[in-house]
């Protein structure tokens, strides 16, 4: 390991005021390989004239600005599955969980595979698990991510009628990206509009075969794969009574649901997750 500040991932990131934001590491500042320039110029083949490639310092800076777009929630910034704390001896399937979520990670290749549905009642981390997967999707893998809090989408929403703006404005961006990570499903009243709104995004998705994740703390009444319940939810109200049984249906094809069970960290005595 050559660079103690991002033990050579190349790349830092930091809470924003509101966002994750990644900068390029000062071992990269100038590039070594370009000087700043964005291209390298390369020997020729068979004596021929030398040519010039875009240097691979674009790519990481492309990578960063995916990052810094992604919306993810500043106080995730440095969230890893490597460093998602499952406790020793604790009850609970932390451990099973983070092993599955690794699994699928390895395995990522939009836009054929199935993207992940994480129930499980409030605490246990699976908005930690899920920005994990974006922040690696991003800066490691290079694609096109989004993260988005369901009640701040419902508020962007009212906003852009006051403004007399297109919802399209807000859910279109949401409907194009590879992959779609959205925080809190089926959070607010449950109004009719509210339901429609995630029908039409989840349905959009679905049509064009994009890859959605997705946190809830509403049981979704399927049976968790290597997952063994270890406390009740504080609610019976199922995530189909949430988002309406078409939606449900098209989230049970297109995402593996996975139950994350274990103790409340943010009421442990100072640990974090």
């Amino acid at each position: 390991m050559s660079c103690d500040i991002c033990k050579d991932a190349d790349y830092i990131t930091e809470a924003g005021a509101e966002f994750a934001k990644a900068s390029v590491c000062e071992c990269r500042m100038p590039c070594p390989d370009c000087g700043g320039t964005g291209y390298v110029i390369e020997d020729g083949e068979d004596d021929g004239p030398p040519t010039m490639t875009r240097c691979s310092c674009h790519e990481l800076n492309r990578r960063i600005s995916i990052f810094n777009n992604a919306g993810i929630p500043a106080s995730m910034h440095d969230k890893t599955l490597e460093n998602f704390h499952v406790g020793r001896g604790s009850t609970g399937n932390l451990g099973e969980v983070r092993l599955h979520l690794k699994r699928y990670r390895q395995s990522f290749s939009p836009p054929s595979i199935k993207g992940l549905l994480l129930s499980g009642p409030p605490g246990t981390g699976k908005t930690h698990l899920v920005c994990a997967l974006m922040r690696h999707f991003s800066l490691e893998m290079g694609f096109e991510v989004r993260f988005i809090d369901f009640f701040h989408l419902l508020s962007m929403l009212r906003a852009s009628y006051a403004e007399k703006r297109s919802e399209e404005d807000i859910l279109g961006p949401l409907v194009e990206v590879e992959v779609l990570a959205i925080d809190e499903l089926g959070k607010g009243r449950a109004t009719d509009w509210e339901v429609s709104v995630v029908d039409q995004l989840i349905s959009r998705r679905y049509n064009t075969g994009r890859t959605v994740l997705a946190t809830t703390n509403y049981e979704t009444g399927l049976k968790p794969a290597k997952a063994t319940s270890v406390r009740r939810q504080t609610t019976r109200t199922t995530l189909a009574e949430r988002v309406g049984e078409r939606v449900f249906s098209r989230l049970v094809e297109m995402c593996h649901f996975l139950t994350v069970n274990g103790p409340d960290y943010r009421k442990r005595n100072g640990e974090g997750m």
